[in-house]
């Protein structure tokens, strides 16, 4: 494998990787990523501070909140998410637009150079390594003021936590990645809160969050910020201990991680006017969490909810909604994901589902996501099964009328699918 490998388009570039790393190999630890960094960073800061995110639920919609108050500053900012839905380069954004391909492809030759010693032996990375320092690459060259970074599983070994954060956020904590952090919220919660830093803020976003998560907060001896405790939302209005008061907007995002997230802003050390975090919550968007869609005449509702506290949220949120017609379906999971209880928590929520298979090692076949429905009292002449998510959605737009509502959810995959379909 070549130092001075080349391509000049992403698309070549990404194929070349996932044959050397497929995107679903997970291996834990920060012990390769950090000997590839010193070469390709040389301990220099990718921004002049720093926001990480974990969490179970609300990261996603927590960097949208916080990229869109920097959008309201002038600031210079740039985040990274994982995965993405239709392109590779939605992950890493600079100003809120998706990295261009030849800034993309030249990061990955400084990467994959990076990964040789002086003696010509190169490091392994996984994919989600190779993704990580590409982002922390543009991101160094960027001389932003602010980087968001969105942990992508777990805290404390994840290849994002390399960099240190001056401000963390854990946004809740529930069990998900089985295989991965075990089926216990305490130890769970230590995992995540694993991106906390000694003297740095820490902020605890939910008020159930397990005692494990503030517990290593304080063991570190990070500034720790609890939610109900140290900031708070009452009528509307979120206060903290600082004196900090500002009258919350109506959010189109799920609300509930705006506290943390007007913490997280209020801890930095440049000055934010409370009216640019009034404008910026109220215009946070973000693609798959709720993303209201026309199509054909027909409303689509996309949500990427893929463990039981998503769905609940996604089940509340739509008995609230009145609709006139019918509420349909589309549905693919993951076999490692907890889609029992997922069905289980919308069992209620619709007349229709269209149930289709997905791919890969970690697939979950439409039969087996049908003997769940029926199992919760879903009537066979209302499931559908379907080899793939996009042959799902097309008989959920042939059978909808224009007063109906398609919901599309399950995972990143599932919504991935339908995007492309719409894009093209």
């Amino acid at each position: 494998m070549s130092q001075t490998l080349s391509f000049d388009q992403a698309g070549d570039w990404l194929t070349w990787l996932e044959q050397q790393h497929p995107s679903h190999e997970i291996d834990m630890g920060l012990r390769r990523i950090r000997r590839v960094s010193k070469r390709l960073l040389r301990d220099a800061p990718i921004a002049k501070q720093v926001i990480t995110v974990a969490g179970t639920n609300g990261k996603g919609s927590s960097v949208a909140f916080l990229t869109s108050i920097l959008e309201q500053t002038g600031l210079a900012y740039a985040s990274l998410t994982s995965p993405h839905f239709v392109r590779f380069n939605e992950r890493i954004q600079l100003q809120g637009e998706p990295v261009d391909n030849a800034a993309l492809c030249a990061s990955f030759e400084r990467v994959n150079k990076a990964r040789y010693d002086a003696a010509g032996v190169a490091t392994v990375l996984t994919y989600f390594e190779f993704n990580a320092l590409l982002a922390f690459d543009l991101m160094q060259r960027a001389d932003l003021d602010v980087a968001v970074l969105e942990i992508g599983l777990g805290g404390r070994l994840d290849a994002v936590n390399l960099i240190d954060a001056d401000v963390a956020i854990v946004t809740s904590i529930s069990v998900d990645h089985v295989d991965w952090l075990g089926d216990n919220v305490d130890v769970i919660g230590r995992e995540k809160a694993g991106i906390y830093r000694a003297n740095k803020p820490a902020i605890v976003g939910a008020m159930d969050c397990p005692a494990s998560v503030a517990q290593y907060a304080q063991e570190i001896n990070a500034q720790c910020f609890k939610n109900g405790v140290d900031f708070k939302v009452e009528n509307n209005t979120f206060s903290n201990t600082s004196g900090l008061s500002i009258d919350l907007p109506e959010t189109v995002l799920p609300p509930m991680n705006r506290a943390a997230v007007v913490q997280a802003i209020n801890c930095l050390t440049f000055e934010i006017k409370a009216s640019d975090i009034v404008c910026g919550l109220g215009k946070a968007r973000l693609m798959g969490r709720f993303q209201r869609l026309e199509w054909q005449g027909k409303q689509l509702i996309l949500d990427v909810a893929h463990n039981p506290q998503a769905a609940q949220n996604l089940a509340t949120t739509l008995a609230n909604e009145a609709c006139v017609g019918k509420t349909i379906a589309v549905l693919a999971m993951l076999g490692d994901k907890d889609y029992q209880q997922v069905i289980a928590a919308l069992s209620a929520s619709f007349d229709y589902w269209m149930l289709a298979s997905s791919d890969g090692a970690r697939g979950l076949s439409s039969l087996e996501l049908a003997s769940q429905t029926a199992r919760h009292g879903v009537a066979s002449d209302h499931v559908a099964t379907h080899d793939t998510p996009v042959q799902a959605f097309n008989q959920a737009i042939e059978m909808a009328s224009q007063t109906d509502r398609i919901i599309v959810f399950g995972s990143f995959v599932t919504v991935g699918a339908v995007l492309a379909l719409i894009e093209s």
